[in-house]
C-alpha cells in the first residue's frame, strides 16, 4: 500500500486544447491536434472530506512503480511495440486507475523530447489481462538534433507577431516536441495561447532552430459550429482560506424543462430580462466548499473556480455572503449556475460512480468565465478552462451548454489530453452528458420531443436549432463530415444502452471506455472500449449483450465476445469492521503500525478445487469446499498508512479468475504518538510565500525538525533539516504543480504551490 498524506491538495500541470459547444458560427476549418505532455505524470483524483482536527487527501489515484498491472502492460509494449531506430523510445509517463482497470499511456520520445501526437494507451483489466490497446504511434519519425537555437521567450514573440495578438493573454502553454505533421521530423515549439480579444486557443507552431512559424490554427471546440501566466482576474492569495458552504437560485435544468413549457410567451429570453415565472423556474441549491477568505465568498471548490478568461470583464462575484441569490437578469445568476452544475457533475463521477476524475490542469480545478468568449453566441472548453458567450439566451443558463462544454473537459481530463474529434466523439460525449443527466431529472417523459434535445433552453428556438438524441443516422454511412452532425449518432446510440441498463452504469461505462482510447479514436473504436469497460467492470451477460445488440444495430462492427454466463468471476472485494491503528508496541515508529478488517469477496461459479486466496496489503487463503458466497476473511491484518486498500483474491484452480480493487476501503492513518507540547508547537507554523517560485520558508518554527517533500504521485522529492534559523528550502529545482511537506515523525503536513 502506498502512503497517503494528510491536506487538501489538487493536481497542478497543463496541456493544450480546447473544445467548443458550437453553435453555428461562420469560422475557419478547425483541426483538433492534442499533446501529451511528459511533465503531466498522471491523473490524480481527489475526494476532499474536511475534519476540524485534520484534512485527509485520498489520492485516488496514485502511481504504483513497477504495480503488477504495470508490468503487464509493460509486457504487452515489449511485445507488440518495439523501436528500432536509434535513441528512440516509449516512456510511461501517465497511468489512470478505475473501476474496470488501469490504463497506461507510454509516450514516444527522440532523446528524451516527446514527438507530438505518437503514443499508445494499454488499458489492463482487475484481472490483470491487456483488454484494450490505442495507438498514435509515428513510426515515420526520424531521430533528429533536439537543442534548440531559440528560446521560448523567442517561440512565444513569434506566435504573438504572427496572431496580431492584442490585450492580455489569459492562458499560454509552450512545449518542445518532435514534430512529424508536415511532411518531415522538426523540432518546434508547440505555441498555444488565448487572450482577451481573439476568440478560441489558438495553436502556433515555431521550429525551434529557424523561429519560422510553420503554422497558425484555432483548436478550440465550440458547442455549436463556429464559425505560463495566470490568467487575468485570477489569484493565488498567500492569505489562507477555508471551505465554506454556500447557497444559490439556479436553473436546474433550465426553466422550460422545470415547468414543461415551450420556448414562449413568458418564457423567453426577452434580452436576458426576468419575470415571476422565470424567478419562480429557479431552484434552490448548495453551494459545497467555496473559498472563503474571513471577509468575502468566492465560488472557487476542489473541482472548479470562477475566473476571468475572456472579454467581456464581469468580475468575480465575490461578496460577503455566503448566498449567491441571484435573478437571471443579474451577472451573478450565471456564475452560480455554472459553480453548481459543474461541481455537482464532479462530485457525482468521483463520489457515485467511483471514478477518480479532475482536471489535469491548474491545480485539479475547471476555471470557467460564465461571460466570456467575447460575448459571442457561442461557448467553448480549452486546457482546463471553458468559457460561456451571452448572445442569444445566456449559455451558462442552460444546464445543457455547461454540461456538453464540461463533457469536452472530462474527455480531456480522462485520457490525459487525448481527446479525440474524429466522428465527432467528444461533441457526441458532450451532448450525452448533457443529456444524461437531464433525463435522469423527470421532467420530461420519453413521449416527449423535448426528452431528447440537447440545449433545450439555449436553442431549439429563433437564435438556433440545438440537436437531438434521437438521431437516426447509421454509421459509417450516415456520417456527413461535419463533427456536431456526426456526434448525435454517438450520442443516440450511447442514450439508447442507457435506456436499458440505467444512468450509473452507462455513465461509468462511457467514461471507463473512453479513458482507454487516444486523439484518432474513432466512433466505432470507442464503441469497443465502452463495452470492454463493461465487461471489465463485471456487467452482466444481459447488460453486455445490449451493448453489443445496440452498438451492432446502429452499424459499429465489433469483435465477437461470448458471455459465458456459467464461467467463474469475482464481482467485489468489500471491507467492513476496520479496527483502530494498532502500534504494535512502538509508539514512536509509524513503519510497523496495522489494523485489522474483514475482508469479503463475492463470486459465482467457483472451482470445485484449489483455495481461495487473497493477496495485496493483507493475506489469507480458505479452501473451495463447501465455499459459500460471499465469504468473509475475518479479521486480515494490513499496515496501517492511511491510504486504500489494495487487495486480490484469486482461485488457485483457476488463476483468470480473479479480482484485484486497488480501493476496498481506507486504512487508518500511523498512530504515532506525538508529545503534546510537540503537537503544540507546530501549530503556528506556515509556509510563505505560498505560490512560489524559487524558495519557500517556514514561519515560527520553535524546534529542529526534519522534513520531507513529496509531489502528487506520493514521491519523495527533497529532505533538509530546518529550524528557527535555517527555515528556507530552494524548491527552483521542482516542477510547476502542488505539493506536499510532511514533518518527520508527526501528522503535521503542509500544502504548497510551486508557480
Amino acid at each position: 500500500m502506498v502512503s497517503f498524506f494528510y491536506g487538501i491538495e489538487r493536481h497542478l500541470n497543463e496541456l493544450n486544447s480546447i473544445y467548443f459547444t458550437q453553435k453555428t458560427l461562420n469560422y475557419n476549418s478547425l483541426t483538433l491536434h492534442l499533446e501529451n505532455n511528459s511533465q503531466i505524470l498522471n491523473h490524480i483524483s481527489m475526494k476532499t472530506r474536511v475534519l476540524l482536527t485534520a484534512l485527509l487527501v485520498c489520492l485516488t489515484q496514485v502511481f504504483f512503480a513497477q504495480s503488477s498491472k504495470e508490468s503487464v502492460a509493460q509486457s504487452w509494449m515489449d511485445n507488440n511495440m518495439p523501436i528500432n531506430k536509434t535513441n528512440q523510445s516509449f516512456t510511461m509517463n501517465n497511468s489512470h486507475a478505475g473501476p474496470s482497470g488501469e490504463t497506461f499511456r507510454y509516450q514516444h520520445t527522440v532523446n528524451g523530447v516527446e514527438v507530438f501526437d505518437s503514443s499508445v494507451a494499454v488499458h489492463v483489466s482487475n484481472k490483470n489481462q491487456v483488454t484494450y490497446h490505442a495507438s498514435t504511434f509515428d513510426s515515420a519519425v526520424e531521430t533528429i538534433d533536439t537543442n534548440p537555437s531559440i528560446s521560448q521567450d523567442d517561440a512565444l514573440n513569434a506566435a504573438k507577431t504572427a496572431l496580431n495578438i492584442e490585450g492580455y493573454i489569459s492562458q499560454k502553454e509552450i512545449g518542445l516536441y518532435v514534430y512529424n505533421k508536415l511532411g518531415n521530423s522538426k523540432l518546434v515549439y508547440r505555441v498555444t495561447t488565448m487572450s482577451e480579444f481573439r476568440m478560441g486557443n489558438w495553436e502556433t507552431i515555431v521550429d525551434a532552430k529557424t523561429g519560422t512559424v510553420l503554422s497558425t490554427q484555432d483548436i478550440a471546440i465550440y458547442h455549436k459550429k463556429n464559425g505560463e501566466g495566470n490568467p487575468k482576474g485570477i489569484k493565488n492569495p498567500n492569505a489562507p482560506t477555508t471551505m465554506a458552504t454556500g447557497t444559490a437560485m439556479v436553473f436546474d435544468p433550465d426553466p422550460l424543462t422545470k415547468t414543461g413549457s415551450m420556448y414562449d410567451g413568458n418564457y423567453v429570453d426577452n434580452n436576458d430580462q426576468t419575470n415571476a415565472q422565470l424567478d419562480a423556474a429557479r431552484t434552490a441549491v448548495t453551494l459545497f466548499d467555496i473559498d472563503f477568505d474571513g471577509t468575502n465568498y468566492r465560488l472557487r471548490g476542489p473541482y472548479t473556480e470562477i475566473a476571468e478568461l475572456g472579454s467581456p470583464s464581469t468580475g468575480l462575484f465575490l461578496q460577503p455572503s455566503p448566498d449567491f441569490d441571484f435573478t437571471r437578469d443579474e451577472q451573478g445568476f450565471e456564475a452560480a449556475n455554472c459553480y453548481h452544475h459543474i461541481d455537482k457533475s464532479f462530485r457525482y463521477i468521483n463520489d457515485v460512480l467511483g471514478i477518480p476524475l479532475v482536471s489535469i490542469y491548474n491545480g485539479g480545478v475547471i476555471r470557467y468565465d460564465p461571460h466570456g468568449a467575447n460575448g459571442a453566441d457561442n461557448s467553448f472548453y480549452s486546457a482546463g478552462s471553458l468559457q460561456f458567450g451571452e448572445g442569444g439566451v445566456d449559455d451558462a443558463e442552460d444546464m445543457d451548454v455547461v454540461l456538453h462544454e464540461l463533457g469536452h473537459g472530462l474527455h480531456d481530463f480522462i485520457t490525459n489530453g487525448n481527446l479525440s474529434q474524429v466522428n465527432g466523439l467528444s461533441e457526441g460525449t458532450g451532448d450525452y452528458w448533457a443529456n444524461s443527466y437531464k433525463r435522469s431529472t423527470g421532467f420530461w417523459d420519453s413521449s416527449d420531443t423535448q426528452y431528447f434535445w440537447v440545449f433545450g433552453w439555449d436553442g431549439h428556438n429563433p437564435f438556433w436549432g440545438g440537436r437531438v438524441t434521437n438521431y437516426g443516422a447509421m454509421y459509417p454511412g450516415g456520417l456527413s463530415g461535419q463533427i456536431h452532425t456526426d456526434g448525435q449518432i454517438w450520442a443516440s446510440v450511447l442514450l439508447e444502452i442507457w435506456e436499458i441498463v440505467g444512468r450509473e452504469k452507462m455513465d461509468a461505462a462511457v467514461w471507463e471506455g473512453l479513458g482507454m482510447t487516444n486523439s484518432n479514436t474513432n466512433q466505432q473504436n470507442a464503441a469497443i472500449a465502452v463495452r470492454q469497460a463493461a465487461i471489465d467492470m463485471g456487467y452482466s451477460c444481459a447488460e453486455i449483450d445490449t451493448f453489443t445488440d445496440r452498438f451492432e444495430a446502429r452499424g459499429y462492427t465489433l469483435p465477437v465476445y461470448i458471455c459465458n454466463p456459467n464461467a467463474c468471476d469475482i464481482s467485489e472485494i468489500e471491507t467492513s469492521n476496520i479496527s483502530p491503528c494498532n502500534d504494535n508496541g512502538t509508539p514512536g515508529d509509524g513503519s510497523d503500525d496495522f489494523f485489522t478488517a474483514d475482508v469479503t469477496v463475492t463470486f459465482i461459479n467457483a472451482p470445485t478445487t484449489g483455495t481461495l486466496d487473497l493477496t495485496g496489503d493483507g493475506t489469507a487463503s480458505t479452501a473451495v469446499a463447501g465455499l459459500v458466497s460471499p465469504h468473509t476473511f475475518v479479521g486480515v491484518q494490513m499496515p496501517s498508512d492511511g491510504g486504500p486498500i489494495n487487495v486480490t483474491a484469486t482461485f488457485s484452480a483457476e488463476g483468470t479468475c480473479n479480482l484485484n480493487v486497488l480501493n476496498a476501503g481506507t486504512a487508518p492513518a500511523p498512530c504515532i504518538t506525538a508529545g503534546v507540547n510537540d503537537n503544540e508547537a507546530l501549530l503556528g507554523v506556515s509556509i510563505y510565500p505560498n505560490p512560489a517560485d524559487a524558495t519557500i520558508a517556514l514561519s515560527n518554527l520553535k524546534e529542529n525538525y526534519n522534513v520531507a517533500i513529496y509531489n502528487m504521485l506520493g514521491q519523495k522529492v527533497k529532505e533538509q533539516h530546518v529550524d528557527a534559523s535555517n527555515s528556507s528550502i530552494n524548491i527552483s529545482n521542482l516542477s510547476l504543480g502542488v505539493y506536499i511537506l510532511k514533518f518527520e515523525d508527526y501528522n503535521k503536513v503542509l500544502r504548497f504551490v510551486v508557480k
